[in-house]
């Protein structure tokens, strides 16, 4: 199964690096809708961890631009990450908000915290901090390199804070077209 992951990430990540702009089926969707139904694939996670979200979404409905499947697999890749790092009884708030015409996404969690020296590492292929080498034993090293073509591609950005424990990714992505 770890094995079939990791070549399905390389397989993505060679055809991101190929396809400039060529593989985004481009919708105006939902962003604040997919938040919601991707959190519920979560539920036996956070059932088992006594884990839950926090939303904090901006306005009923918030549409972005960008391809709905790949965005998906985005916060897929981050609420499961913050799922398998987040200690046992925690709370993971997600945020959507608007600034300068993106819409930016924060997932937040208060789990094992990344060091500072490992922040701008993370994003490279197959980088896995020492905290997380003996908490995540499935993952590949790959998902936040390809998340970060993903948002990349959509002319967007993906960066990561973390102090004391609390650790968020953002993404700015564009809002719906005119």
């Amino acid at each position: 199964e770890r094995l079939t992951k990791l070549t399905q990430g390389i397989l993505d990540l060679n055809r991101f690096g190929q396809h400039r702009g060529m593989m985004l089926d481009l919708t105006d969707f939902d962003i604040n809708r997919m938040i919601k139904t991707t959190i519920l694939t979560f539920e036996g996670t956070c059932s088992a961890k006594g884990l839950s979200f926090d939303l904090v979404l901006t306005g009923q409905k918030l549409y972005v631009h960008g391809d709905m499947s790949k965005i998906q697999q985005v916060l897929y890749n981050l609420i499961d990450n913050a799922t398998k790092f987040s200690h046992n009884d925690a709370s993971i708030k997600i945020e959507t908000s608007i600034k300068n015409e993106k819409v930016l996404i924060s997932v937040k969690d208060s789990g094992i915290g990344i060091p500072a020296e490992s922040i701008k590492k993370i994003w490279d292929r197959f980088y896995k901090t020492d905290l997380s080498r003996g908490k995540d034993k499935r993952g590949t090293g790959l998902g936040l390199a390809i998340a970060k073509d993903i948002v990349s591609l959509h002319g967007g950005q993906i960066r990561a804070e973390s102090s004391n424990g609390h650790t968020s990714f953002i993404i700015e992505i564009p809002s719906k077209s005119s």
